[in-house]
């Protein structure tokens, strides 16, 4: 979700609308301010008065820069109620024209000089401070500074508690505006998160929540980002479950809710596993869902549907999106979800339909060596040796080979081989095998490799024997180490050639 600062708050439309409806004060307006000024035996001097009569028609022609020229040429004591009054008007101005650099500091001295004497109405500095704390998050928003951030948004906080304390009711924009102003002031610092501002962004927010009747998507994205910072999974969900009701065309949403559920069910795995399988749950509908709207429709995604059907052990279902995928081209048919697919059936003990479809990718794909190897252990569990030989042979001949490692598959044939009594064959795999250097640990290897000598050894003194009978009557006992059908202890286990 990717959100910024000025997405939040438009300040520099806001502060521009009201100083440009506060300059349509006219001379006249200017005079009664003077009236209202002097019930509180405050009134400009002469050279203000004269100067603000000389106001309008500028006004009027927009002649902003000779309004600024006018109010510069009057003369006027430090800390006076004349000088509040000028740095007041240039800072209307200053902001009507977008120089706002130029009125935050205008009203800044505005401010401190009226919390000295008082010189405005408590309703119009309101106003002012209003706009200052807008400005100065405006100033933090355009800085990438970090500490210039920071330090203008702690103004803008401070001023933004100053115009709460005056206003008891102020209006849900103002308020999220708030919110958004203390969370990026919590967060300019990346490695000093203020945990403290975060906690009290999130009262803003709720309070917020329920004085709007329809929060603007700005807030949500605000309150999603609160809510991360917080590492608050299960509330987040619930927001894009609140905010996708409302608006089913996000996609990003639907995303974003997709891999939350996930976490959950990631960290909930090992304390709570009903609630991980809700979780799950949550994230298959999920994703359903977002896909019956055009969205996350993808051959990865739909590939990941399949995992976490088969993850949720609804085996029947996984296996027929994946099935069904590969055939409609929706999920990538390719040898790898082939494979995954007939170990998905090997694993459920259908291993004839394991078979089954792995030989129709072998249709698919005839020089990949890896379907012919699945193939050849699977025959293997269903003690369908010969068959198992076959497609080992085929997995030897055909290579290309990417998860299996060709030792493994050389080993597979010199057993099946020597299972089926084809000694020459076997010990011919066998040295093939030991051409690669996981044969050294491999205790079988040099078991089956000592049984298939020893029997090779025996078969041809027999040929021997039978050529030189008196000296096969010599060598009539038996030998101990004679070859022993591959049930006999000492061969190499069926489940060993399953692991390589």
């Amino acid at each position: 979700m990717a959100t910024t600062l000025t997405s939040f708050f438009p300040f520099k439309a806001q502060v521009l609308l009201a100083a440009l409806t506060l300059l349509g004060a006219t001379a006249a307006g200017y005079a009664q301010q003077g009236k209202a000024a002097e019930k509180k035996a405050h009134s400009y001097g002469e050279k203000l008065s004269e100067a603000f009569t000389k106001m309008k028609p500028l006004q009027d022609a927009q002649d902003y820069p000779g309004m600024i020229k006018l109010l510069e040429s009057v003369p006027v004591v430090p800390g006076s109620y004349d000088e509040a009054s000028v740095l007041n008007t240039k800072a209307r101005i200053y902001a009507a024209t977008s120089k706002y650099s130029d009125a935050m500091k205008a009203w800044e001295r505005v401010v401190q000089l009226n919390d000295q004497s008082e010189y405005f109405a408590e309703k119009d500095m309101t106003e002012v401070i209003f706009f200052l704390a807008q400005l100065n998050a405006q100033e933090a928003s355009g800085s990438k500074d970090p500490k210039i951030q920071s330090e203008y948004f702690k103004k803008s906080v401070g001023y933004f508690r100053r115009y709460f304390d005056k206003t008891p009711k102020p209006s849900p924009d103002i308020i999220s505006t708030y919110a958004s102003i203390l969370y990026y002031s919590a967060v300019a610092d990346p490695n000093n998160i203020d945990h403290a501002l975060l906690k009290e962004t999130r009262t803003i927010i709720d309070r917020a929540l329920t004085s709007a009747i329809k929060p603007k998507e700005s807030f949500y994205q605000l309150y999603l980002a609160l809510l991360q910072q917080q590492n608050d999974l299960v509330a987040s969900s619930e927001i894009l479950e609140l905010v996708l009701k409302q608006n089913p065309a996000k996609k990003d949403y639907w995303a974003m809710l997709f891999a939350i559920y996930l976490q959950l069910n990631d960290k909930a795995r090992e304390k709570d596993p009903g609630m991980a399988r809700d979780y799950l749950v949550r994230a298959i509908v999920t994703l359903e869902r977002a896909q019956a709207l055009g969205f996350l429709n993808t051959p990865k995604d739909n590939m990941n549907l399949v995992s976490f059907y088969l993850l949720a052990n609804q085996f029947t279902k996984g296996t027929e999106l994946l099935y069904s995928g590969m055939k409609k081209g929706t999920i990538e048919s390719e040898p790898h979800n082939w494979r995954i697919l007939g170990r998905y059936y090997q694993e459920a003990n259908l291993y004839q339909q394991a078979v089954t479809v792995l030989k129709e990718a072998t249709a698919l794909f005839p020089t990949n060596g890896e379907l012919e190897v699945q193939i050849a252990q699977i025959y293997l569990q269903m003690e369908k040796t010969r068959e198992a030989f076959t497609h080992a042979k085929l997995a030897v001949s055909k290579g290309n080979f990417k998860d299996t490692k060709p030792y493994g598959v050389h080993y597979l044939r010199a057993y099946t081989a020597y299972e089926l009594g084809d000694l020459e064959e076997s010990m011919k795999a066998l040295e093939e095998a030991q051409k690669f250097s996981e044969h050294e640990k491999d205790t079988q290897f040099a078991r089956l490799k000592e049984v298939v000598g020893e029997a090779l050894n025996e078969k041809a003194e027999k040929a021997k024997a039978k050529e030189t009978p008196k000296k096969a009557d010599a060598s009539k006992a038996p030998s101990p180490t004679s070859a022993a059908p591959a049930t006999k202890t000492g061969t190499p286990s069926k489940a060993a050639t399953q692991s390589k």
